[in-house]
């Protein structure tokens, strides 16, 4: 199975530790459409459906408790408006072989009641990693 992360999944990240590490048969660096942002006071990033480029990583895994990850997500279900993201299938752009996979993404929800676009700021390169370092 494989699953598309771009933030404190990534591998390097205390989430990628925590949830993924073990599980991990194979990283690629991925891209999927949209825009990045920080989230203030946070250690994660916000991924919305707008215009830009995000890059992240394919990663393949083994014995993983998505379920976990649905948690630390705050993901309670489809179209539940407490969700702090939705998990939406979106096109990935791997961008070591080229191919095109649809994988579960988790965007941002917008319509949660303690959204606001006040505590977001853009990562202009899109890119968590080179962000954080």
């Amino acid at each position: 199975m494989k699953i598309f992360v771009y933030g404190s999944l990534r591998e390097g990240f205390f989430n990628f530790k925590k949830y993924i590490n073990a599980a991990a048969k194979k990283i690629e660096l991925g891209e999927v459409k949209g825009r990045l942002y920080a989230i203030k006071d946070q250690e994660y990033p916000a991924l919305l459906e707008e215009n830009g480029t995000v890059i992240g990583e394919i990663i393949t895994v083994e014995n993983c408790d998505l379920e976990a990850i649905d948690k630390m997500e705050n993901y309670f279900g489809e179209n539940n408006p407490n969700n702090e993201y939705n998990k939406v299938k979106k096109e990935i752009k791997n961008l070591e072989t080229g191919e095109i996979e649809i994988l579960d993404v988790y965007i941002y929800n917008t319509t949660n009641p303690n959204f606001s676009y006040n505590n977001l700021i853009p990562v202009p390169s899109g890119d968590w990693k080179k962000f954080k370092n």
